[in-house]
């Protein structure tokens, strides 16, 4: 399908009125992506993968200033090393929801963490859960105490 925009309209992105059709403007002015409607479907994956985000989020805010701080620090080290060139640089969050996720359970809280993956960063990495860094740094703030 092609759809021709008014000369100033730089982008634009919708549904038809029918309902049956999206579409997406390219900024070039050159092309627009149409194609057919779906409506996504909730599987059993989704909401597992769900379940364990909510939860680490939750259990993000429990986490003590300082374990954050080491995570800030292991991230900008972990963007300098193993990070490709295509891809956004991770954050602390990040870090520790990539760290999560890889557990087969949604956690329940902060205890059930540390029992899993150990106190500190150190233990996260060492148990496999993150990828090794050189560093000065040393990890040594507990998600529990900093």
């Amino acid at each position: 399908m092609r759809v021709t925009f008014h000369k100033n309209i730089k982008t634009m992105s919708g549904r038809c009125k029918d309902g049956k059709m999206v579409f997406n403007a390219v900024k070039n002015q050159t092309i627009c992506i149409a194609r057919r409607f779906v409506t996504p479907r909730m599987t059993v994956h989704n909401e597992s993968a769900g379940r364990k985000l909510k939860a680490a989020a939750l259990i993000w805010r429990l986490v003590h200033a300082n374990f954050k701080s080491d995570c800030e620090v292991y991230a900008n080290a972990y963007n300098n090393q193993h990070l490709p060139e295509n891809k956004l640089p991770l954050s602390g969050y990040n870090i520790f929801i990539k760290a999560l996720c890889q557990h087969n359970l949604p956690f329940d809280d902060l205890n059930d963490v540390s029992n899993a993956f150990g106190e500190t960063l150190t233990d996260w990495i060492s148990m496999g859960f993150l990828k090794s860094v050189n560093t000065n740094y040393v990890f040594m703030a507990s998600a529990l105490t900093g």
